[in-house]
């Protein structure tokens, strides 16, 4: 979910949904548009060389540019600080300069902020409160919490579920507000929370809520605030993934997974461009791609899969299947799709077609997304365990099993030498001390 780190619970799912009763419910495409304006005259986004500014990293695809990144730790080896994050949360944490910057959330006051630690020390450099009161309704798996903050290297952008609405907030790197918008409704009735991450690109900031009868994305400036447009999305029992724009064989895309449809948009007008549906109606994690591929998967009420080409057509698909993940994330590396699913099950196959080449059982369920690090993949659950093992076709070949005291819900991240975890009471820096 984290972005994104969400689930939902399909036994609880099954008996809030009321199949007719909520198509009655659901927004239709072009209720909630707001029609373009002229791109706002921006600098263009330079990250820095080991930042990791966003979800899923500077490349929207969890590798990191690292390899050199240790395998083994425990509570007393390989930390090289670990520092307490208040509250509860499932979002990743971001990099930016000297700044490891967090979102949590205090459940029993009523407070969502955004903490700040020194990047070589884990000392709290500041705690900004970004709103209080008005939490709505979220499953006990969710968190108040759960969407990664993005940084262009001068601000620092966040999003939080409130009340009846999602705000986006950029602040200073000194914790300082600059502006605080409401980016569109948020439909509850039967919503399991927030988790949608934001992205960015050009002069934007995009974010997304895909919850039970409102659905829209939207762009902002990133300077001002300012609704560049909005596109509203048909919805229904809710969806949870995070938009991304990236580049698939020469075009570059808006991708967003939900409502049982892989959605391509034009990211400087909000245009449609292409729709495939094929999915299960709820998803709970962002697309994968390939330089010439794009993949996704649902979760409720059926465990689908879409492998596709640029212009929206099935290169191949999968259905019913538990191997599939509903939260995390997959990764794609060198030909070959790596997944780790929430119920542990890992697969690899080959990006191109599909051929299974190997299957494998980890313990735990997993909320978190898998990252790759050089040859490796870590993949970490929700009882704390870290499993290290090989990105590679020939088969299940597993380098370690590491343990810390706390469970794990937001995907890790690694850069500049070192990894970064966040379980549910510790922010840990891992690395060669």
């Amino acid at each position: 979910m984290s972005r994104t780190s969400i689930v939902l619970v399909v036994v609880i799912l099954a008996g809030l949904v009321g199949g007719a009763a909520w198509k009655l419910l659901r927004s239709r495409p072009g209720e909630l548009d707001i029609a373009a304006k002229e791109p706002p005259a921006l600098p263009s986004i330079k990250v820095a060389a080991g930042d990791w500014p966003w979800w899923r990293g500077p490349n929207a695809n969890n590798h990191a540019a690292d390899t050199d990144i240790v395998t083994t730790w425990s509570e007393t080896e390989n930390i090289v600080w670990k520092a307490p994050v208040s509250g509860r949360g499932h979002s990743s944490p971001i990099l930016v300069g000297n700044r490891v910057i967090v979102t949590s959330a205090d459940e029993t006051a009523q407070r969502q902020f955004l903490v700040c630690l020194d990047r070589t020390t884990g000392e709290k450099l500041w705690d900004k409160t970004i709103h209080e009161q008005n939490f709505p309704r979220m499953h006990a798996d969710n968190s108040h919490a759960s969407s990664t903050p993005a940084s262009d290297g001068e601000r620092v952008f966040v999003a939080f579920d409130n009340g009846k609405a999602i705000y986006v907030t950029a602040l200073d790197l000194e914790g300082k507000i600059l502006w605080s918008v409401e980016a569109g409704p948020h439909g509850g009735g039967g919503s399991h929370g927030y988790g949608s991450s934001l992205a960015l690109w050009g002069p934007y900031v995009y974010v997304s809520d895909d919850s039970p009868s409102k659905g829209w994305i939207a762009a902002l400036n990133r300077q001002t605030g300012e609704t560049s447009w909005r596109k509203g999305r048909r919805t229904g029992i809710g969806s949870y993934g995070s938009p991304i724009i990236v580049d698939v064989d020469g075009k570059t895309m808006f991708l967003l997974v939900g409502n049982g449809n892989v959605s391509a948009y034009d990211p400087n007008k909000g245009d449609l461009l292409w729709e495939r549906g094929g999915l299960g109606e709820v998803s709970g994690n962002t697309v994968t791609t390939s330089p010439t591929m794009i993949f996704a998967s649902s979760g409720y009420p059926k465990r689908n899969f879409l492998a596709l080409k640029s212009d929206g057509s099935i290169a191949w698909k999968k259905e019913g299947s538990n191997e599939f993940p509903y939260p995390p994330s997959m990764l794609w590396h060198d030909g070959y799709l790596y997944i780790v699913s929430d119920q542990g099950t890992i697969v690899c196959y080959r990006a191109e077609n599909g051929e299974q080449k190997w299957k494998e059982r980890l313990p735990g369920s997993y909320y978190s997304s898998p990252l790759l690090v050089g040859k490796n993949i870590y993949a970490c659950n929700r009882e704390g365990l870290t499993t290290v093992f090989e990105a590679s076709p020939d088969g299940y070949s597993e380098v370690r099993r590491n343990k810390l005291g706390a469970g794990i819900n937001a995907s890790p991240i690694a850069v500049g030498g070192k990894l970064y975890i966040r379980t549910d009471t510790h922010l840990y820096c891992i690395g060669k001390k």
